[in-house]
């Protein structure tokens, strides 16, 4: 289960903000503003499930600067979030110091934790990145996480590799390494795939492959390859361990290559931060089994209407409502780099205008898709394809949110066709911070799959769950105050035994079942609440699930709790060990009012040693 350990040693200070790393970016550092270490807020979260420690600083505009013990070393690390797996149980302190684009705290502050246990048993481990117990028939395909900074990174031994360097998200998209595929199953088996490109990517400092070498990193046609891995723990580290000469995205020296051991930093269901240390260098890679998702149509296709149209573009940049001169654009191809100096406050303030030539028809359905990649995050970006001239006539207006340097592909499938002239996009970025810098690039209009691509189905369910709003009574009412309680109803072969296990920290109800249950509702969890409902009112749930044993059959009910009869609704859902589910159930009511709503969760069928996190809570009024 989860532990929260939060150490706050002070906040009100006000801290200078950080505005790079790189010395030309800030003007006039002073000693003065250097933050002081008795000024951090710092968070430790411990996942005694995984032995997986998260240390996070709170501070505004200042950074951490971590100094993880790690045997007779210290790895350094400036991550905020950082997350390591402890293999050793123990009390351990990190030291720790915090920094500004001043300078960095002359003192170091401390903190302390607990691991309960100590890594012996590696099932855990093999059902994460396999997706089953050790010795099963399953398997889980991963690939290097390109939509990440960091997906491969390098610093100093000792360090957790992404210090000297670290590539942005798709840096490496000519090498070939993004289409490798890494396949684990629960028996220990490895196959490393290349993929379409059929190839292995290596540093240059190799000397391995002697008839590829280049005087900058090359690559290697590989083959298919099928090997075996492991995991051991050395100290307090996690490894996972390939034999000799195995197949791997990256091969950074030649030790990797002949004895390719990784230290695993993180390991979820869907991620594996890897660092390979020799002594001399450490290498950072991010691997992911999550969904590749769909990256819009093939805008280099003869389909795409944007190829060989006649393009001009026009803006209306007003900070303030005051226009000011436009905003620079750097061209190259079909991309386009925007930069804004000065921050905007309001919708329609950062207007910008691609008007076209492009015609459209009625009697035609179209695609649409572009990327877009921003230095910064932008909640409240709208992108709308209408007719010039007319903002009254228009394929789309649409509102999306961007996640500093992280790609989000717009799109939209099979849409109408209007007759239209002369087509224009416009996009709007008013609400941007200073120096926001984002690239539009691959934009593609064509007609309905010409290009013999086909949009997955988009989510009908386009209600917004988020956890800190105001409106989610939820964490205002509930996980804000503590102010509910609960009661268990466990009960295996229905005959009622004691209480299980129960803990809530921070948001997080954990609940821990030693004994197995055959049959639903033999192992229910009631939260009961102050909330009250209004009927034929319409509201919003939403909640993450969490495991560390398959259950079949898990039952969420929201409920009157003066009356079982009187629900929002009852959802039966499957769970994978150690994997996350999220549970989402927009727009239901109740028939009549509710002084008090319960929220029952059954796991009736769990098996023997089952603990079951549930966070993220949301209950809401729907958005009408």
């Amino acid at each position: 289960m989860k532990q929260t350990l939060l150490y706050i040693f002070a906040g009100l200070a006000a801290l200078i903000g950080m505005t790079a790393c790189s010395p030309d970016e800030f003007e006039h550092p002073y000693e003065a503003g250097i933050p002081t270490v008795s000024e951090a807020i710092v968070n430790v979260s411990v996942d005694q499930t995984t032995n997986t420690v998260t240390f996070k600083m709170d501070n505004d505009g200042c950074y951490p600067v971590w100094m993880i013990p790690s045997g007779k070393n210290t790895v350094y690390s400036t991550v905020n979030g950082l997350k390591k797996i402890f293999a050793t149980a123990g009390e351990y302190t990190v030291e720790y110091r915090i920094g500004n684009a001043n300078g960095i705290s002359q003192g170091t502050g401390t903190v302390t934790f607990k691991i309960d246990n100590s890594i012996v048993d590696y099932d855990q481990y093999y059902t994460m990145i396999s997706g089953g117990v050790y010795g099963a028939v399953s398997e889980k395909v991963w690939r290097i996480d390109n939509t990440q900074a960091a997906h491969l990174a390098c610093g100093p031994s000792g360090s957790d590799g992404t210090s000297w360097w670290s590539a942005q998200p798709n840096e490496k998209a000519s090498t070939g390494m993004y289409d490798n595929r890494l396949t684990f199953n629960a028996e220990g088996a490895y196959t490393f795939d290349p993929g379409a490109s059929g190839t292995m990517y290596v540093n240059t400092g190799c000397t391995i492959f002697p008839d590829y070498h280049k005087d900058e990193d090359f690559t290697v046609p590989v083959d298919l390859q099928e090997a075996n891995y492991s995991f051991t723990v050395e100290g307090a580290n996690l490894y996972l361990v390939l034999p000799a000469e195995t197949q791997f995205p990256y091969i950074a020296n030649d030790a990797q290559w002949s004895s390719p051991r990784f230290r695993i930093e993180n390991i979820t269901s869907s991620q594996i931060d890897l660092v390979y240390d020799n002594g001399e260098i450490a290498w950072h890679y991010i691997l992911t089994s999550g969904g590749e998702g769909f990256n819009g149509y093939d805008y280099t296709s003869k389909c795409n209407l944007w190829n060989g149209a006649t393009i001009s573009q026009r803006y209306w940049y007003a900070p303030g409502w005051s226009q000011i001169d436009d905003p620079t654009c750097v061209v190259d191809g079909n991309s386009y780099k925007l930069t804004f100096l000065k921050a905007t406050t309001d919708q329609w303030q950062a207007q910008c205008f691609w008007e076209t030539d492009m015609t459209t028809n009625s009697v035609t359905n179209y695609d649409f898709s572009c990327h877009f990649m921003a230095n910064a995050d932008h909640k409240n970006v709208t992108v709308k394809l209408f007719k010039q001239g007319d903002d009254n006539t228009f394929y789309f207006a649409e509102n999306i949110s961007l996640k500093a340097y992280e790609e989000y592909v717009f799109y939209m499938s099979d849409m109408p066709g209007l007759d239209i002239d002369n087509v224009s996009l416009v996009l709007d970025f008013g609400g941007c911070p200073d120096d926001f810098e984002v690239t539009v690039s691959k934009i593609d209009l064509q007609e309905h799959a010409c290009d013999g691509i086909v949009a997955p189905e988009q989510d009908e369910d386009q209600t917004v769950y988020d956890y800190n709003s105001e409106m989610n009574l939820w964490r205002t009412m509930v996980d804000a105050t503590g102010d509910f309680t609960t009661t268990f109803w466990y009960a295996p072969g229905w005959s009622q035994i004691d209480d299980p296990e129960f803990t809530f920290d921070n948001g997080t109800y954990t609940v821990v079942l030693p004994y197995a249950t055959s049959d639903q509702w033999q192992a229910q969890m009631h939260v009961i609440t102050n909330i009250a409902a209004q009927a034929e009112t319409p509201y919003d749930f939403c909640c993450t699930l969490y495991s560390t044993t398959a259950q079949p059959g898990v039952t969420v009910k929201m409920t009157d709790t003066s009356s079982d009869e009187n629900y929002f609704f009852t959802e039966r859902v499957a769970l994978n060990a150690y994997e996350e589910y999220t549970l989402k159930v927009p727009a239901k009511s109740l028939t009549k009012d509710a002084d008090a709503l319960k929220l029952v969760f059954d796991f009736g069928g769990c098996p023997d040693n089952s603990t079951v996190s549930i966070s993220k809570i949301v209950f809401q009024k729907t958005a009408l």
